[in-house]
């Protein structure tokens, strides 16, 4: 049994070949598989090898990864990833397929869509209710730099091409002048180590940035006076910890840029994200997610400066 299991992951992580003297205690599989260098499917495999599994979870955004924050690890195969995220004001529910070619570049799409209700109707302009349904479209590219070794971490560069679309985008657009288009561009480092036994993955991003809230509000502050319309670079971290054989816990941080002056602050002005979340790992082909997610204020001065959290429930099968 533990032979299979070994072969399973040696495939997925397309070594060239394997050391001789293995044990057979799981603890010591994992350990030699840490030290090994890994490719994205790979590194997936060494963290979720008990299962079988080849991913956790799908970004917001598209790309593979966690929840909120993306991983230098490139998609192990085509991955679609189906996520609803309620708060007290918001729906947002995202579609994202991604895939990876040549273990090396990731492309990755998602649409968001964000329903809106229970907003003061003159701080938006009159635009609420549930009918009010707005899109953005990501198309993303990741390219690995490198292959993760037992002292080096993987990294990556990515991009997001953000395209907000909707009655909202097109209010915030012809009363304050904000963009409907934006490229977020971000770096990335992932490492794999041993904590006490447990497989942990340790992630952190640095990101340029437009967007305000992730682009459902557009990017940039518009032509009001003194509105910054520059990128701004803003960290993110995660970790995720397995600690069963299919079942993983995490935590993610993800800051935001505010763009907001008077006159706007009362719709851009935004905090960090960040969640606390729970996978359940089925099998190699199907994982499922659970999370506390808290997105701070969003457009404040409409939603009553109601912090905006709830859970975001993710299903995601891969191919």
């Amino acid at each position: 049994m533990v032979s299979k299991v070994i072969q399973k992951i040696l495939l997925a992580a397309s070594f060239d070949h394997h050391r001789n003297n293995r044990t057979t205690t799981l603890k010591t599989i994992n350990q030699e598989l840490i030290m090994k260098k890994v490719t994205g499917a790979g590194a997936i495999a060494c963290m979720l090898f008990a299962s079988g599994a080849q991913a956790a979870i799908t970004n917001i955004d598209g790309q593979a990864g966690g929840g909120l924050v993306p991983w230098a690890l490139l998609s192990s195969g085509p991955t679609v990833a189906i996520t609803h995220l309620g708060t007290q004001n918001l729906g947002i529910n995202s579609v994202a397929v991604n895939t990876s070619f040549a273990n090396r570049v990731e492309v990755s799409y998602a649409r968001n869509m964000l329903s809106v209700s229970g907003t003061n109707a003159t701080a938006l302009g009159g635009l609420v209710g549930a009918s009010n349904t707005n899109n953005v479209d990501n198309l993303g590219m990741k390219v690995k730099l490198n292959d993760m070794s037992d002292s080096m971490p993987q990294f990556a560069l990515g991009l997001v091409y953000k395209r907000a679309s909707g009655s909202l985008p097109d209010l915030l657009n012809s009363a304050f002048g904000i963009n409907k288009t934006a490229t977020d561009v971000y770096g990335a480092a992932t490492k794999i180590v041993n904590v006490g036994g447990k497989t942990v993955l340790l992630n952190g991003v640095v990101r340029a940035s437009k967007a305000n809230q992730m682009g459902l509000l557009g990017f940039g502050g518009g032509t009001t006076l003194g509105a910054k319309t520059g990128y701004s670079v803003k960290p993110e971290l995660s970790v995720e910890v397995f600690a069963a054989e299919n079942v993983i816990v995490g935590a993610e941080y993800r800051a935001q840029p505010s763009n907001g002056v008077a006159g706007t602050d009362g719709v851009l002005r935004q905090n960090a994200a960040y969640d606390l979340h729970v996978v359940y790992v089925a099998n190699k082909n199907f994982t499922l997610t659970a999370a506390y997610t808290n997105l701070g204020q969003v457009a404040p001065g409409a939603t009553n400066s109601n912090k905006q959290n709830g859970m975001l429930l993710q299903a995601q099968v891969n191919f």
